[in-house]
């Protein structure tokens, strides 16, 4: 009976690591997507998957400058991972992770900030009444 077993997982283990290692490029590229428009988590989860290795192995650069770009686009979760990364690395792939940072930044649609946001409070226009009327001009 074992050997009926072992036999069987035998055959079927082929199956099931074919099956567990299909890529998924169409996540992956709507992920890309998300993080170049400006999620913050979609950011934070590519770190996450180039510094564990999804299928890429020592990503340590790509990892850092999105952990990076999630921190700076409001991630409180990419802070420390991208602190506790950058312990781990070493002269070069802190250039490289520089690097590749400028190249993502630039890639990165930011939102455009509102007009009121651009204006200190202090120096905003004050709303005209409606009702007031026009002055007379002679």
């Amino acid at each position: 009976m074992k050997r009926i077993v072992l036999w069987c997982l035998l055959a079927l283990a082929p199956a099931l690591v074919s099956a567990a290692s299909v890529e998924d490029p169409v996540g992956l590229d709507q992920l890309r997507k998300a993080a170049e428009s400006g999620d913050a988590e979609a950011m934070l989860e590519l770190g996450i998957l180039y510094e564990f290795g999804f299928k890429m192995p020592d990503n340590k650069a790509p990892a850092l400058a999105w952990y990076r770009l999630a921190a700076e686009s409001g991630s409180a979760k990419a802070g420390p991972r991208q602190d506790a990364l950058r312990g781990k690395m070493a002269g070069k792939e802190l250039e490289e992770a520089n690097k590749l940072y400028a190249e993502y930044s630039a890639a990165v649609r930011k939102p455009a900030p509102s007009k009121a946001a651009e204006q200190p409070a202090s120096t905003a226009p004050s709303p005209t009444p409606a009702s007031d009327p026009a002055p007379a001009t002679k």
